[in-house]
């Protein structure tokens, strides 16, 4: 096989370092949500996030708490989705809250299934078993 034609997974993640999982993702692959992604964590410090870590503890709290005040305006509408950047599955350090936008349904939820199970192999034991992840877009 040759190196141009070998295929990209659209999302990756290994351990670059004790505690630390590389994700890769190839954003075109997601439409509206590698788009928003991209945005949102590309710059110094993702974004202004600075560390961003999983835990899977609390995700759904933070999932309301992110998108409460959207929610209402796209009720009924099976074509639209909340997309929290980051996620809820994640933590971060930086001060920023997590940017929410109305996007694709189908985008959204497949950059969130196998985010999640690109991130599987990777498992929170205790609230105080955090990953750190870095995120690359390809």
């Amino acid at each position: 096989m040759s190196r141009s034609s070998r295929v990209i997974p659209p999302i990756t993640a290994q351990l670059i370092r004790p505690g630390v999982v590389e994700v890769r993702i190839v954003a075109r692959i997601y439409g509206q949500a590698g788009e928003h992604w991209l945005r949102v964590l590309s710059g110094p410090n993702h974004g202004g996030y600075g560390r961003i870590l999983i835990d899977r503890t609390g995700a759904k709290q933070r999932r309301y708490e992110n998108c409460y005040d959207s929610r209402d305006d796209y009720r009924g509408n099976p074509a639209i989705n909340l997309d929290e950047c980051p996620g809820a599955m994640f933590i971060w350090t930086g001060d920023k809250e997590a940017d929410v936008e109305a996007i694709c349904a189908v985008d959204n939820q497949k950059l969130g299934r196998e985010l999640g199970n690109a991130l599987r192999p990777y498992p929170q034991r205790t609230r105080k078993d955090l990953w750190e992840v870095v995120f690359r877009f390809l």
